[in-house]
């Protein structure tokens, strides 16, 4: 496919997950931290959720493609406007669920189940855009991320139904919080669920606008690496979240052995990911090389993003909702920030990496900032809550 059609379907692609990730409401967590006792208000708790997300991540999809008309261009292809914009609609709708769904699973204890669908979600865009990408350009690429997500949230749907009810049955009458403990615990949280959202999803729809569709293409594979063991490691510390939830008086204990597994697992990672750009990238032209070292840079900024956030699933896991939302926002706002108002070289006479270099200094310069400040922040706790042990002895 031309470098060019990649970078105009990455714009669909990310304004999607931008507004399907923003219209979670950080739901998500909030069932994991409530389900496992929720007894037989399961049903109600998990398929409300899903009833909130849906039509609110479509309406803001509807909204987004008839204010940004050339993203619902992508997706409309040859055919009428409208095609486009029914598209987008789609997607976001079930975008919006898609992740939910897996927290359900894992909060539900059937983790297995989550992994198989999305291995399988994977199998099947593949495929698609083999089928469909040659002949179709950028709506290919665009349909190729649709059909599966429509037809998986449909399948995952039924099965959820079955799986809830019969974890609801098991659990007894179960209790819920009240509204306002919801409330309290989803508000600020969502709104920092937003700034990640933003992370992800906005920084590569920037790259394109400001870098063209070309240079746009070559980012937008280069962050997905990025977002991956970002988002990879996100998903295993909020593990974190159920675990307190069931042993509150291990919460200590639980966040140690978690910051410890993660390091462990996702070190190596990042240091395969930064030897593996260049090798990956040819497969893909020699137009996408030129990405090689930003994804080796992006790799050692995500290596201080994990200490962010590690902390970000210690604060969510305790309940510290006003906290988290406040890491979240300033970490993630500072990188949008940037992105949206360093000024860049000219793409047409510059290197293709020197033009994204700016986008990935101020990630990398961000996050190492924050690494510092949290990691000399948790030693001064540690160390004084070793001095009142003392004193107490």
């Amino acid at each position: 496919m031309p470098q060019e059609e990649v970078g105009r379907a990455t714009e669909f692609v990310s304004a999607m997950q931008l507004i399907g990730g923003a219209a979670q409401l950080n739901l998500g967590i909030g069932i994991m931290r409530w389900l496992p006792g929720a007894g037989r208000k399961s049903v109600r708790l998990v398929f409300g959720s899903l009833l909130l997300i849906m039509p609110l991540s479509g309406l803001a999809g509807l909204v987004y493609g008839l204010l940004v008309p050339r993203v619902a261009l992508v997706a409309a292809g040859e055919g009428s406007f409208g095609f486009g914009p029914l598209l987008l609609v789609l997607g976001c709708a079930g975008w919006g669920v898609f992740v939910v769904h897996d927290f359900v699973m894992v909060a539900a204890g059937r983790p297995w189940l989550a992994v198989w669908r999305s291995g399988t979600f994977a199998v099947a865009r593949i495929g698609l855009l083999a089928v469909l990408g040659a002949g179709l350009a950028s709506q290919g690429m665009v349909l190729s991320w649709v059909i599966p997500v429509v037809v998986w949230i449909g399948v995952g749907t039924i099965v959820l139904w079955f799986l809830v009810r019969r974890f609801a049955a098991a659990g007894g009458p179960g209790v819920l919080p009240s509204r306002a403990t919801m409330a309290g615990f989803l508000a600020p949280t969502a709104v920092a669920q937003l700034g990640a959202v933003l992370l992800y999803n906005q920084i590569p729809l920037l790259a394109n606008f400001r870098m063209g569709n070309a240079i746009g293409a070559v980012f937008f594979i280069a962050w997905q690496a990025t977002v991956v063991i970002d988002t990879a490691a996100v998903f295993f510390t909020n593990s974190l979240a159920v675990q307190t939830a069931r042993e509150p008086h291990r919460a200590v204990e639980l966040a140690r052995r978690t910051r410890r597994r993660m390091l462990v697992l996702f070190v190596p990672l990042l240091a395969l990911g930064a030897a593996l750009g260049w090798p990956v990238l040819r497969v893909l032209g020699p137009g996408y090389t030129v990405g090689a070292p930003i994804i080796a840079a992006l790799m050692v900024g995500v290596l201080f993003r994990l200490v962010v956030v590690f902390e970000l699933a210690r604060r969510q896991a305790d309940g510290d909702g006003t906290g988290y939302a406040r890491l979240s926002l300033l970490n993630c706002g500072l990188v949008v920030a940037i992105a949206s108002l360093t000024p860049l070289p000219d793409p047409a006479t510059t290197h293709p990496a020197l033009v994204m270099l700016p986008f990935v200094l101020g990630y990398l310069v961000v996050q190492t900032a924050f690494a510092a400040v949290l990691t000399v922040t948790d030693r001064r706790a540690r160390c004084r809550t070793s001095n009142r042990s003392l004193e107490r002895v």
